[in-house]
């Protein structure tokens, strides 16, 4: 893959923030390069905080190629599209950005913005304001649209690479059933970050096999069922396969952890956003267990680590907690 600074030999000027042609474009030749710069690209990083803008806007845009729509796409026509994706998958912001991810992806050689008059592309590290963003198109390169277009087991490749880099694998059909992108057949899954197998067994034994928020123990001679090791932390933002980042729940309050529905507040006890509602069901099943601390860990297994809990609270949790 050759990629070329496209200021590179270009007149500089302090006053046009805006050029239509770059000197230079960035070229994507293979199957290999596409892979390449989808598992590299550059997400906004400040300590551990997540920013998952690029990697929803990519599957949002690898749906469109199967279903075999326009390769650009206005951005007034996708931005309530991915705050709504922005708002359930990302962390708990007064604010989503659904502008940063439509003008940035760019940089990483997957994605073009035009406007009226062609290319768009602005000189220095500032994006687009909002005037311009009602403005401009953006889609993939037309050499890589092509590419996956010619190639469907490319796109869900792509598709499982985005998610396994970015998303605990408890997210992932309600990720992709909001996008509309279909994975089946699967494909060929990248390795990703090695996955600790013995870390569902340590969790489980820690816990009693038992669920941390409503107990569930339920056994089939003597087999545990239904019951889950969750990362805290998430294992795809760098979380560890630890037992002070796990926790033993069944698949309802797994999924509610990782949706931010529930969360770790202070001494360990469980707190229920403010956020969820619904019925007798949803208060039985969920609202109930606001306020009270988790089951287990047993006697001499590690409980949660503050430092997990607090990534939880402050980038998955979907605040403000319910007021006991």
């Amino acid at each position: 893959m050759r990629r070329a600074d496209p200021w590179r030999g270009c007149p500089s000027s302090s006053t046009l923030l805006i050029r239509k042609r770059p000197c230079h474009t960035v070229l994507v030749f293979s199957d290999d390069d596409i892979r390449t710069a989808v598992q590299s690209i550059r997400t906004w990083a400040r300590d551990d905080q997540r920013a998952p803008h690029k990697p929803l806007l990519l599957l949002l845009a690898l749906a469109r190629v199967q279903r075999d729509e326009a390769r650009l796409v206005l951005f007034t026509e996708i931005e309530e599209p991915l705050r709504r994706l922005l708002m359930e998958f990302g962390p708990s912001r007064d604010s989503y950005r659904p502008g940063y991810p439509f003008w940035r992806l760019h940089r990483d050689g997957l994605w073009e913005v035009f406007d009226a008059t062609g290319p768009v592309v602005r000189e220095g590290d500032s994006d687009l304001s909002s005037i311009e963003l009602r403005r401009v198109s953006g889609g993939f390169p037309s050499h890589i649209d092509a590419e996956l277009r010619a190639n469907p087991d490319l796109v869900r490749e792509l598709g499982h690479e985005i998610l396994d880099a970015h998303f605990p694998e408890s997210l992932h059909e309600n990720i992709l059933a909001a996008v509309d992108l279909d994975l089946e057949p699967p494909g060929v899954r990248s390795a990703g970050r090695h996955r600790d197998r013995s870390f569902r067994d340590l969790v489980l034994r820690a816990y009693g096999y038992q669920c941390a928020v409503c107990g569930l123990d339920a056994r089939l001679d003597g087999v545990s069922l239904g019951l889950e090791a969750a990362h805290v932390h998430w294992h795809s933002s760098r979380g560890p396969d630890e037992v002070a980042n796990g926790l033993c729940l069944c698949p309802l309050h797994h999924k509610a952890l990782d949706l931010g529905l529930i969360g770790l507040g202070e001494r360990r006890a469980l707190v229920v956003s403010s956020r969820l509602h619904g019925g007798d069901a949803v208060e039985a099943q969920l609202g109930r267990f606001h306020g009270r601390a988790l089951v287990g860990p047993l006697h001499g297994q590690p409980p949660i680590a503050e430092e997990r809990a607090a990534w939880h609270r402050r980038e998955v949790f979907k605040g403000p907690a319910r007021v006991a």
